[in-house]
């Protein structure tokens, strides 16, 4: 899904990485051409030294807080509008990866197979235990399978019984996860998601 389909034209989009060393935030705007076709610009990114964060890992968070707010300032004043709400990076440090498979059956009586059919083969790779202390961050798709026939990247509109997909997924460490969290809405700014950095 493109930023065209998940943001009104003229609407900030944010991302912030916390990073070890530096916090930075970059904010686009969504410009639309007219003609349904449009793209994000970078209207505006700020750096500022990070406090409390230790390889990725915040270690104080009243410390972490203000590195954020104080970057928060700072992208504020640049862009000239408030920002709400962020997309939020964090590092792979505390992720594990695993493979997983979805099956279903197609919905539609012809096997005519919908962008509804491909929603629901990767929710049912998503119905994976988590390892303990862990939670799925990302479900990425790498291939679908339709009626035994492997390799298809994009299986809408083509004719089937049985859907399947080989997905990855990305699990991050649930107490990072949530103090990433409390960092952010103690700033007073609201998530989007949170978004693993080097797929971001």
């Amino acid at each position: 899904m493109g930023y065209g389909e998940k943001v009104r034209k003229g609407e900030l989009v944010a991302g912030i990485d916390i990073g070890s060393t530096a916090v930075r935030i970059a904010v686009g705007q969504f410009i639309s051409d007219g003609k349904g076709v449009g793209e994000l610009q970078i209207i505006g990114a700020v750096e500022a030294p990070s406090f409390g964060i230790s390889k990725g890992v915040i270690s104080s968070i009243e410390e972490a807080i203000s590195s954020v707010s104080h970057s928060l300032e700072q992208i504020e004043r640049l862009v000239g509008l408030p920002i709400e709400h962020v997309w939020v990076g964090v590092t792979g440090s505390n992720t594990i990866s695993q493979e997983s498979r979805g099956v279903i059956s197609v919905a539609k009586i012809d096997g005519e197979i919908s962008f509804q059919d491909v929603g629901r083969v990767i929710e049912a790779a998503r119905m994976i235990a988590a390892p303990l202390n862990y939670e799925i961050m990302h479900v990425i798709p790498k291939s679908f399978i339709v009626d035994g026939h492997i390799g298809i990247k994009d299986p809408v509109g083509m004719t089937g019984m049985r859907l399947e997909v080989n997905t990855q997924i990305i699990h991050g460490l649930s107490s990072h996860v949530k103090n990433v969290q409390r960092t952010i809405y103690r700033t007073g700014l609201g998530i989007d998601d949170i978004v693993l950095s080097i797929i971001a």
